[in-house]
């Protein structure tokens, strides 16, 4: 528009204020041509200049998108790359926490077998103890079983011995038991061990 406006300036200012016939007018026609000429040529610079800007412009849009892809790329990589030395931290973390747990586990169940064998041996022990105190005791109540069955057969002997001499002094009668009879053992259901 302002094109248009600095034309028609030229062809006013170029115009004769009087008409001179033909050879004027001529000379009007070939200032209004020079003049869209130089204005064609002006627009054709600025078409030129548009379409060097417009082909700066893409390749700039196209350096930036490719700029943008390679970053985008990269952050990708970088992502995946973060991801992995995660995952890989975890897993070392994981693994670990899992060699830990079981060392403790084996600790734990070393001790609870220390412990086990430890009350076994104790009991064991104790076990021997008392069979010994056990063996002990019945090798001394046979050893006073022996004793009083040797004293009881003393006695009884003693007994028959009195007995006799007493029978001997007493007059018999036949119903009457003697009393060396009376005083045997089997007579009165006990047995010769005593029970």
């Amino acid at each position: 528009m302002v094109e248009d406006r600095g034309l028609t300036e030229e062809m006013a200012a170029s115009a004769p204020t009087e008409p001179r016939g033909y050879a004027a007018l001529g000379d009007r026609v070939t200032g209004i041509l020079e003049a869209a000429e130089r204005a064609a040529e002006e627009i054709r610079q600025d078409a030129r200049q548009a379409s060097e800007l417009d082909r700066a412009a893409r390749a700039d849009a196209d350096r930036l998108s490719k700029e943008l892809t390679e970053e985008a790329r990269s952050l990708h990589a970088e992502a995946e790359e973060s991801a992995r030395d995660m995952r890989l931290a975890v897993e070392a973390y994981a693994a670990q926490h899992r060699r830990q747990a079981e060392e403790q586990g084996r600790k734990i169940l070393a001790d609870a077998e220390q412990q086990a064998s430890t009350m076994r041996e104790a009991a064991e022990q104790t076990v021997r103890q008392v069979e010994g105190d056990v063996r002990r005791r019945q090798e001394r109540l046979r050893a006073e079983l022996r004793l009083l069955e040797q004293r009881k057969r003393e006695a009884l002997e003693q007994l028959r011995e009195v007995a006799a001499l007493v029978q001997e002094v007493l007059p018999e009668t036949e119903h009457e038991e003697s009393m060396t009879g009376a005083l045997r053992p089997e007579r009165r259901g006990v047995t010769a061990t005593g029970g």
